[in-house]
């Protein structure tokens, strides 16, 4: 699953080009017809919860919850890598793969009017990867949750309006009692309060999907880098044996072979990212660069550290919209990067307090070379239970979680 998610993270938030109101109109044309006559046959895909998303993991990790409620989920996935859960992309009309990033108030609308007797068939909805799909449900009367994971106004980012028709949105939603929001970082949260006012829960992903847990029999620790070259060149400067992630292991390596390595040195693109929760909860040993020598690599390697603050990064292009106070998408800005950092799951000792931080890559040889891998992974193990318990509490504790359950009695 790490494979995807590191994949989709950065894949998604590539800037496609701006499709046509004439290719939106064919592809929505095309989409109908493959609704009708398959997606929307009687007895097909009825459950408790409905989905329409581009990002596997954070969905995968809604499901769990949904399964201790014995709710069932309908997830619909539109994302370019579902073969990793071995699952075709799903044929969805309106909004897929080639018209997202034209979202707005009309393709809404239209999804609506396409869908809308099917969907009301459900108890309510989830919106993970962009949240703003939690407006295709506005005006169904259903509870939704919308999870903010990675800056929640994508695609919008450098379209004001568009923005502002979300805030609003939202705000009228979460005002009305429909729409729920959370977040599964403190930066997210936070983030979406300064551009918006609102208020999202926080609650840390589990990512106990995989199954997984640490096995640790072969020596080698594992560079996990955005870059392969990097990952080498980090590699070059241990004397420990170490191995870049995907060279490696290989392009669709198994996160079975990854967990039987001696630890995971974890160089971030990001201050939240799925598959540290996942590493996290299979209790591997994990390495991150300490604050000040990830903010000298940050500088020495910016296409691949800490890379993807902001999707202006990735665009190339400046935000729409400023906050009052600081910029959160100017990540020149110093500032910035620390308020990130001071938000990093792997820096909160609250929910991931057995990450092991290294000063130098002299330090992290001392790290690799004298600490037992075996009892760091003993001491997640027996934080685990209780970790996922208050993680479940939290998720109990959820407007949207209560409705379902309220509707389902």
């Amino acid at each position: 699953m790490s494979v995807l998610v590191r994949s989709l993270e950065r894949v998604a938030a590539r800037p496609l080009a701006r499709p046509s109101r004439s290719t939106i109109d064919d592809a929505a044309r095309r989409g109908a017809h493959v609704a009708r006559h398959t997606r929307l046959a009687p007895g097909r895909d009825h459950g408790d919860v409905f989905n329409l998303d581009l990002h596997i993991a954070v969905i995968a990790d809604v499901r769990t919850q949904l399964d201790r409620r014995a709710l069932e989920l309908v997830d619909w996935t539109v994302s370019g890598h579902s073969w990793v859960s071995g699952r075709p992309r799903d044929p969805v009309a309106i909004v897929n793969e080639r018209t997202w990033k034209s979202f707005g108030p009309r393709m809404a609308r239209r999804f609506r009017r396409l869908y809308g007797s099917y969907l009301r068939s459900f108890r309510g909805f989830v919106a993970t990867y962009p949240p703003c799909f939690a407006l295709l449900y506005e005006g169904l009367e259903k509870p939704t949750l919308a999870i903010a994971a990675t800056r929640y106004e994508w695609p919008f980012t450098h379209y004001g309006p568009h923005w502002d028709w979300l805030d609003e949105r939202l705000r009228a939603g979460v005002e009305s009692g429909w729409l729920t929001l959370a977040a599964n970082n403190r930066a997210d949260a936070d983030y979406l309060e300064s551009y918006s006012g609102l208020k999202a829960a926080h609650i840390p992903s589990a990512c106990s999907y995989t199954g997984l847990t640490y096995t640790g029999g072969q020596s080698a620790a594992v560079i996990c880098t955005a870059n392969d070259q990097l990952a080498r060149s980090i590699a070059d400067e241990l004397r420990h044996e170490a191995i870049p992630l995907r060279s490696g292991l290989g392009a669709r390596y198994s996160q079975a072979d990854l967990y039987d390595h001696r630890a995971l040195v974890f160089i971030p693109y990001n201050v939240s990212i799925m598959a540290l929760f996942e590493h996290y909860t299979a209790c591997a040993p994990i390495y991150v660069p300490e604050r000040s020598f990830l903010k000298k690599l940050m500088t020495a390697y910016p296409a691949d550290v800490l890379s993807s603050l902001s999707f202006c990064q990735v665009t190339g292009h400046a935000p729409a919209r400023h906050p009052e106070g600081l910029d959160l998408n100017d990540v020149n800005d110093e500032a910035v990067v620390d308020w990130y950092l001071d938000r990093a799951d792997f820096y909160d000792l609250e929910w991931m307090p057995r990450i092991r931080q290294f000063e130098s890559w002299k330090h992290l040889d001392h790290f690799l070379a004298t600490d037992d891998p075996q009892a760091i992974s003993a001491e997640m193990t027996a934080d685990r239970p209780e970790r996922l318990r208050r993680i479940a509490s939290l998720w109990d504790a959820l407007p949207w979680l209560t409705a379902l359950g309220e509707r389902s009695a």
